[in-house]
Parts: structure tokens; sequence; C-alpha cells
């Protein structure tokens, strides 16, 4: 597999592939207009890196957002900026050493190293539909979490899986509409009877905790990143969104980038994963 370039509109390498509909159309290279192109990676920072985020900072425009929700969102412990049309050479940098450690360490691409995975997701995104990016699943653990919505809230909660909806849609032939919002999961499963299309099945659900008022809503340009990380002092619901523990017991900081990738993406999305057939084992672990 090949690692990123140094121009910021290369895809981020070794990815993994969106597991196939159950009605694809594989068969075609038909244009899909109303279909998005998103790239996304979660990055595990070294002790070094961590030090660079501040440079790195420098570089992002955190205008985006109102006054009012950056504050939300710094009481939160969450960050975001956005870089336009190309990532600066310190996230390039880090984009291609963790392409180097996936290509080189069985178990980074075992995705065992820590429980965040730094694997970049290609995903097809459709207005109505919701695509679920893991961060971590701690499903032998108990977390005390709080955050302020509407107040300060919080308690304990068991068996958190923490995680960002992404939903998105084309507003043009050259921009986007972005919606990120960060939800966490939690507590036993529970099995519910559900009527939908004039059949009955059974799902498991469970308890969980939408953070609507911390949703990013932006437009944004084809090859534009977002960035998202914690606050310099880890708080809130930050501190479990970006920062990540190592089999060895370490504590690293972790940064999302967001990545308009295409638009009016053509199946050949889809088709990819045909050519990748013999790597669905490796890549679909959803």
């Amino acid at each position: 597999m090949l690692a990123g370039s140094t121009c910021g509109c290369a895809q981020w390498l070794p990815s993994r592939k969106e597991p196939e509909a159950s009605q694809p159309t594989l068969l075609h290279r038909e244009i899909a207009s109303d279909t998005v192109g998103v790239e996304t990676i979660f990055l595990r920072l070294s002790s070094v890196e961590s030090e660079q985020l501040r440079d790195l900072w420098a570089y992002a425009d955190q205008q985006i957002l109102p006054p009012e929700q950056r504050m939300l969102l710094d009481q939160n412990g969450i960050r975001v900026g956005k870089f336009a049309g190309q990532l600066p050479s310190i996230a390039q940098a880090w984009v291609d050493r963790n392409a180097a450690r996936i290509q080189n360490d069985p178990m980074e691409q075992a995705g065992v190293v820590a429980d965040v995975s730094s694997f970049s997701e290609l995903w097809r995104c459709r207005a109505d539909q919701r695509k679920v990016l893991t961060v971590r699943n701690l499903s032998k653990e108990t977390v005390n979490l709080f955050y302020n919505e509407d107040g300060f809230r919080g308690g304990q909660f068991s068996s958190p899986h923490f995680l960002f909806s992404l939903y998105a849609k084309p507003l043009g032939p050259n921009s986007a509409q972005i919606l990120l919002r960060p939800e966490m999961q939690y507590g036993e499963s529970r099995r519910s009877v559900v009527a939908k299309d004039s059949a009955i099945r059974t799902q498991e659900t469970r308890e969980s905790i939408r953070w609507d008022s911390l949703s990013l809503v932006l437009s944004m340009q084809q090859g534009d990143c977002l960035i998202l990380s914690g606050s310099p002092q880890p708080r809130g619901i930050g501190e479990y969104f970006f920062q990540t523990r190592s089999k060895e017991g370490e504590i690293q900081d972790v940064i999302l980038l967001v990545r308009i990738a295409q638009l009016n993406a053509p199946d050949e999305f889809a088709q990819g994963q045909i050519s990748n057939a013999s790597d669905k084992t490796k890549f679909n672990r959803r």
C-alpha cells in the first residue's frame, strides 16, 4: 500500500472500505449526483507529536463556528477547526507515518495496539444515510463522565461506546454540507420487537446519549478538511473522544480528520470492493 503523498488532496492509505450495501450497484459506473465521498481518519499521536499540536492549530480556521458554539465545545473539552484545500505539512507527516506503521506492523494491521484504530475510512454518503464512526468501545469498563448541555450533567456509565454520527449531502458541484454529532451508547443490550414493512423482527438496543448541541453542521468545499481534537486541558467528553490508552498503558492524544474527498461520487467506490474481495476480512471489520 502507498503512503499518502505530500498533497492534502491525496487519499489517506491504507484504508478500509465500507461493507457492501444490501442492494449494491456494482455493475455500472453511473455518477451518483446525490453522493458525497467523505474520508475520515483517527490519528494517535506520540508524545513528540502532541507537542506539535499547538503549531498545527495555528494553520486551522476556528472561526467556522459561532462564538457561542465554540465556547460550549470548549466547556466539553472539544476543539474544531478547518484546513482549506490541503493539509499542513505537520498533519501530512503524521498521516504518512501512520500509513507506514500500518504497513509494517502486524499489530497495527490487526487494530489491537490501542482502543482507537488509525485506519482511514472512505464513506459513501447520501443525505438520509447515517454513517457511524466508532471512536472507542470500552465494553469491559465503567467510566465517570460529566458534560455541559443545558446545565451540568453526567454520571457513571458502563460499557460505553463512543462514536460520531456522520451525514453529508451535496450543495452544488463543488461543495457539500456535513453533519457530525458525538454520541455514546452504554449499558446492557435489550431485545425488542420491531414491526416494519409488514414484517416483524427483533433487534438489540442500548441506552444512548446524543449531544445535539455539540453537533457540527458545516458547508465545505471539495478538498477541505476538518480537524477535531481535545482541548489542551483534557475534560468532559473530549477526554474520552480524543484520548486513547495503548495496550502498554500509555495515554495518547487523538485527532480526527474529516475531508470532503469527492463530490458527485461514482459507483467506483463500491466497485473497488470487488477488486479487493480478497482483502475483505482485513478491511470490513465493522
